[in-house]
């Protein structure tokens, strides 16, 4: 990787929801990349790619691989006829990246959903600080508040301001949602 591109790589900071999707999944340089595809306006080649970011082919093809993976990119092949070999065409997917999005919202809102049940069902915990384990009140009461594994006192913990901020995450997200696909069904 030439020092320029890896500079550049180093310096990516997502700037929007989109970028830190990118950001998070993707390896190093990736978002130095799609702004790259998503400023030109136009589909470009490996060659294209490796050059005006300044790094070699074989890192420039891992990345778009792996960003094609992610329903990011897409490509269009086209055979050379008079070397019969293939050239590919890079793009960003906008359509198949809205579905990764909510397909990826979808996968937190389940998460959040559990974690919510959980919290909501163990709304007084009782903690053990040293040993970090979490007793429910049943468990703490049989061992006289006290941690069986460490044997010092357990800590009272009401979750309710936690249950209330994850319900509104969900609503949040239930929402966000619900946009999106009303508006991907209108188009």
């Amino acid at each position: 990787m030439s020092a320029e591109f890896d500079k550049l790589a180093k310096e990516e900071e997502p700037q929007d929801p989109l970028e830190g999707f990118i950001y998070k999944l993707a390896p190093k340089g990736s978002l130095t990349l799609f702004r790259l595809l998503r400023d030109e306006g136009r589909e470009l080649t490996e060659d294209e790619i490796a050059e005006k970011l300044g790094a070699s082919k074989n890192i420039v093809r891992k990345i778009l691989y792996k960003l094609h993976d992610l329903n990011i990119l897409v490509y269009r092949r086209m055979k050379e006829e008079s070397t019969n070999w293939n050239t590919y065409y890079w793009k960003i997917n906008w359509e198949g990246l809205s579905v990764s999005l909510i397909e990826r919202k979808k996968e937190v809102l389940k998460k959040l959903k559990q974690r919510l049940a959980y919290e909501s069902s163990n709304r007084v915990v009782y903690v053990c600080h040293k040993c970090g384990r979490e007793y429910k009140f049943e468990e703490a009461l049989a061992n006289d508040f006290f941690c069986p594994i460490c044997h010092i006192p357990l800590d009272y913990i009401d979750r309710t301001q936690q249950v209330i901020l994850l319900e509104k995450y969900v609503r949040k997200l239930e929402e966000e949602l619900a946009d999106e696909l009303r508006r991907i069904q209108s188009s």
